[in-house]
């Protein structure tokens, strides 16, 4: 082994990426047949943002130097499931299980890849047969851990989490485990622990803040119900979870014509509990980040994305609530356009902040100035027409427009495009 490859190898177990990098290049320039350099450098490439292609790429010449080599064709797979390229990663996990079945961890990169495709039971079975070739793969274990509480069998989940931790007490990814295993029993107390000493082992574990930053939003009786919430639908693939949605939908326009034909106030009961509902399950994290921005001891947890998205959404919330409550006292209608584009604004100014795709935040945004420009325009132009008997016509053509933009939201949510950033 040639001493850039050694150094560049230390560099990359430090975290120090790009100086590895160059470490590792300068192996490759003095030699390069080096299979070892290439695997080495494509795992430090895959950890630098915007560096996923790269490191693809580098991989991909290490499996043109050695074809039939088990290891290249798994370390590709797990590349492959950065990049969200799942059936891609499939293939390369089965390509290296072909070349060497006996070895734990290719089954490991397998579940890894059936659990971005969703096929939850299928990558259960993965991990399971990795860990009856190895017991002790930290990999197939954690995986294992992470799930059984997706599928929501939470007694293993929890003696999983604790096999973790008993193993290796050291293990930053055991304590991830186990904090999401405790928030999934409504344990908030003990997912706070285990976040924090998951974080004091790993400073740079951004999965165990955003952890910790749920387990401190928990504190609230109302966000654990939101937890809980998402905790069941996430045992569904995506087209489960869209239908279920449309399921909803479909009760709700049921319910709300027989009831309404029974009596005109169950049928505004069944209005206000689905409209509560959407609004809970929108809003939830908005409120959270606000409950965390005003707690001293917490808010160092929140990005910065976050702590906007308490701000506008959380606040925007109760701030038009009272709006709207002031204005009913007063009998003064233009109040009510203030406080009703700040109470509606609140869902997409949470779809908008903190979101980590560039386009969601383009589409959201957009949606959330609209929203405020008609709150404000509309607003106006009924202060000075007030004290008139009614809304005028052209107002309330462009309060349609934003109450439309509004549950427009509510559906451009679900894609998941709109929610999670493009790997590159």
């Amino acid at each position: 082994m040639s001493d850039h490859l050694a150094r560049g190898q230390l560099l990359r177990h430090q975290g120090r990426h790009s100086e590895a990098e160059a470490c590792l290049r300068q192996a490759i320039a003095a030699e390069p047949d080096d299979v070892t350099a290439y695997t080495e450098l494509a795992q430090c490439l895959v950890e630098q943002e915007g560096r996923k292609l790269d490191a693809l790429d580098t991989i991909d010449r290490a499996i043109a130097l050695v074809p039939d080599d088990a290891y290249v064709h798994a370390r590709r797979g797990l590349i492959l499931t950065r990049l969200d390229r799942d059936k891609e990663a499939l293939e390369a996990a089965n390509r290296a299980i072909g070349l060497d079945p006996e070895f734990s961890t290719y089954f490991a990169v397998k579940s890894q890849a059936l659990i971005g495709l969703e096929r939850y039971a299928e990558a259960e079975e993965a991990c399971r047969h990795a860990l009856a070739l190895d017991a002790d793969d930290g990999f197939a274990s954690n995986l294992l851990a992470h799930l059984l509480r997706v599928q929501g069998k939470s007694a293993e989940s929890k003696i999983a989490a604790e096999k973790l931790l008993a193993n290796d007490p050291e293990d930053p990814y055991a304590h991830f485990n186990a904090g999401w295993t405790a928030l999934q029993r409504s344990d908030h107390r003990s997912a706070e622990n285990h976040f924090r000493e998951a974080l004091r082992l790993d400073a740079d574990f951004e999965p165990a803040r955003e952890g910790l930053l749920e387990s401190f939003k928990a504190r609230s009786a109302f966000y654990r119900l939101y937890l809980q919430w998402s905790f069941w639908m996430q045992r569904f693939s995506s087209k489960t979870q869209i239908a279920i949605v449309i399921g909803f939908l479909v009760i709700y326009n049921f319910g709300r014509k027989l009831l309404n034909a029974i009596h005109p106030l169950a049928g505004v009961a069944i209005i206000v509990a689905y409209l509560s509902f959407v609004l809970w399950v929108w809003l939830a994290p908005g409120i959270g980040n606000l409950l965390v921005l005003l707690d001293r001891s917490a808010r160092h947890a929140l990005r910065r994305g976050d702590a906007w998205q308490g701000i506008f959404s959380g606040g925007g919330l109760i701030l038009g609530a009272i709006v709207l409550g002031i204005s009913g006292f007063l009998h003064y209608p233009p109040g009510y356009l203030f406080g009703g584009a700040l109470v509606c604004g609140a869902i997409p100014a949470a779809l908008t902040f903190g979101n980590d795709s560039p386009q969601g935040r383009l589409v959201f945004g957009s949606i959330l100035t609209l929203i405020y420009l008609i709150g404000l325009g509309v607003g106006i132009t009924e202060v000075l027409r007030h004290p008139a008997e009614s809304i005028g016509s052209r107002s309330e053509q462009f309060i349609t427009i934003g109450i439309v933009a509004t549950a427009l939201c509510t559906w451009l949510g679900n894609v998941p495009r709109l929610r999670h950033e493009r790997p590159n």
